[in-house]
């Protein structure tokens, strides 16, 4: 057996020492969603026309999908285009709706 020692050190009386991180001064820098779409009041507008816009967007290429679908692959589906085409908006004309609301219907 070998005969090993260890030593402690005792900082109990470094109890009023400072914290370990430093204050930074200076402005943050911008990261890729600041630069996207802005801050503050820019911001809140700005989420609103990307929903919109997003929104349109999705909405029209599923509605296109939705189309050729029928056209091309199945007459039958051709029945139900009206349907399915209302079923696709039902879920994105009341995000547009409520972005459109918040937009213009915010007090200040």
């Amino acid at each position: 057996m070998s005969n090993n020692q260890f030593t402690f050190q005792d900082n109990s009386n470094n109890s009023k020492s400072k914290p370990p991180y430093k204050k930074v001064s200076g402005t943050p820098s911008e990261g890729t969603i600041t630069k996207t779409i802005g801050t503050g009041d820019n911001a809140k507008n700005s989420l609103v026309w990307i929903t919109i816009q997003w929104s349109f967007i999705i909405g029209s290429f599923i509605t296109l999908g939705i189309y050729l679908y029928a056209i091309y692959f199945q007459s039958e589906a051709r029945n139900n285009l009206l349907e399915d085409i209302k079923s696709i908006w039902s879920i994105f004309i009341p995000l547009i709706t409520l972005a459109l609301g918040y937009t213009f219907g915010k007090g200040k």
